[in-house]
């Protein structure tokens, strides 16, 4: 008889199942007592305020070395910023959590998960990385949190001092046994590589900007509340997802309540506002990633959450607020990441679909739901707009500028959420690849071409249009 294949909640479920009673064991067999977990609690603020630049410390490293520097590449070979700060936001949780002093079951599940997640059996089949990393990761933290109470201590409370190195050292062998212990026989070896030059005082704007978003310490940005929909039109236990200067959001009714979420998963960005909702429990469709809807938390990683916007229902209408667009002028400029090779020269612009001017317009002006900054869309990017009622999706190709309905025809699959490789965009559902430049297909399931709309540009705002 054939047994039915787990689900990935059932294999998390049961390779959590016993963390508890044997991380209890691991610290039995250590050493590690409540008193020691005290001291960590105590010990807890000194790590916190060092943790911005232990994480800087450590993706500054791990972006010089080829091996682990692929993992935070972009198609283009270039570093993927965003997901760079995911992951930073990630670790700096997952650190935060264990200097609280609290070691539960669910403290011991939740290592359990963060071990699994990297091994060829995580939620993500894509993503493997190597138990030497983890390792070493465990490794690095080791040092900069004994150097971080040395430099704290030294002088003060030389004996609370080294009763917290104390702690922290047992601590991270449990810690290590329990990231080692899920990858069973897996290994992979690699090659040496060239080194890169990474510009730390970047990578240290990045860890710090990450850290004080999960502290809530964010500046006040004027709001904006924009309409959704008519209340009937989104009955009890739907759902709406809604463009709003580029950004997806998912517009829930549930349990009589309004919910709105960025509709963007913390994991590989998948379109999480359209996976399936049981209960409270949102997952998104491409890796199985479980949210709260109604507190943007992920089940696995409370401290790290979905964007939420306040949901305002009067007369009959449903609006979300959301922040103001500021002017390009007052935007930081992107961090530079590699230091040591100047960024390289704008492509010119193609006739194709000439730009035009790369600078921001003179003077502001209220633009149209089909229009946006040039200077907000930069090579091997996707930006939304809505043309006469339909969503399009516009593609800087090395400088040139195309769009096409956002709908893959194959699903209704956002194509903006997908790989843009050259002049071919790919489905993140399904796979179905379309060439940006005329809409046809290149490869299925998908059979129907995709519409393609015009694109020009004047004094540096993009205007989109349907096709004559």
């Amino acid at each position: 008889m054939t047994e039915s294949p787990m689900t990935q909640e059932d294999k998390v479920r049961h390779s959590a199942a016993d963390s508890g009673a044997y991380f209890r064991y691991m610290t039995e067999f250590v050493g590690f007592t409540p008193s020691d977990a005290e001291v960590i609690r105590q010990s807890g603020l000194i790590i916190e305020k060092y943790l911005p630049s232990i994480v800087a410390d450590f993706y500054t490293h791990l972006l010089r070395y080829p091996p682990t520097r692929a993992h935070f590449l972009k198609p283009d070979g270039s570093v993927d910023q965003d997901y760079l700060q995911v992951r930073m936001q990630h670790l700096t949780n997952f650190w935060r959590r264990t200097a609280s002093g609290s070691f539960d079951d669910d403290y011991a599940r939740y290592v359990d998960y963060v071990g699994r997640a990297h091994t060829a059996r995580g939620a993500d089949p894509g993503i493997y990385i190597a138990e030497r990393y983890v390792i070493g990761q465990v490794g690095f933290m080791q040092h900069a949190i004994s150097k971080a109470i040395e430099k704290e201590l030294a002088g003060i409370d030389e004996a609370f001092a080294q009763r917290a190195m104390r702690a922290w050292n047992l601590l991270m062998m449990v810690i290590l046994e329990m990231l080692a212990r899920v990858y069973g026989d897996e290994h992979a070896g690699e090659a040496a590589g060239t080194t890169f030059s990474v510009d730390h005082e970047a990578m240290q704007q990045l860890a710090v900007d990450v850290y004080e978003r999960g502290l809530g310490l964010v500046r006040e940005t004027p709001l904006k509340e924009m309409f959704v929909a008519r209340v009937e039109e989104i009955p009890d236990g739907e759902r709406k997802i809604v463009q709003v200067d580029g950004i997806s959001i998912g517009v829930f009714h549930h349990k009589g309540e309004w919910y709105a979420l960025r509709n963007y998963c913390l994991h590989r960005g998948g379109p999480v506002a359209t996976g399936c909702l049981e209960d409270d429990v949102l997952t998104c469709p491409w890796h199985g990633f479980k949210y709260n809807v109604t507190t943007g938390q992920m089940l696995v990683d409370p401290n790290a959450k979905l964007e939420m916007y306040r949901v305002n229902v009067h007369d009959g209408q449903v609006y979300i607020t959301v922040a103001e667009r500021q002017p390009p002028a007052e935007q930081p400029a992107a961090v530079q990441l590699t230091a040591s090779q100047p960024a390289p020269a704008a492509p010119a612009p193609a006739a194709a679909a000439d730009p035009g001017s790369t600078a921001a317009p003179a003077a502001e002006r209220k633009l149209q739901r089909s229009e946006f900054y040039l200077q907000d869309l930069p090579p091997g990017k996707t930006r939304l707009v809505v043309v006469d009622g339909t969503v399009v999706a516009v593609y800087n190709v090395a400088g040139q500028l195309f769009a096409t309905q956002n709908e893959c025809t194959h699903a209704g699959g956002p194509l903006n959420e997908g790989t843009l490789e050259g002049y071919t965009i790919e489905c993140p559902w399904h796979g179905s690849c379309f060439n940006v430049r005329s809409g046809q297909v290149q490869r299925g399931p998908a059979r129907q071409a995709l519409r393609t709309y015009s694109v020009n540009v004047e004094d540096g705002v993009v205007q989109v249009t349907a096709s004559s």
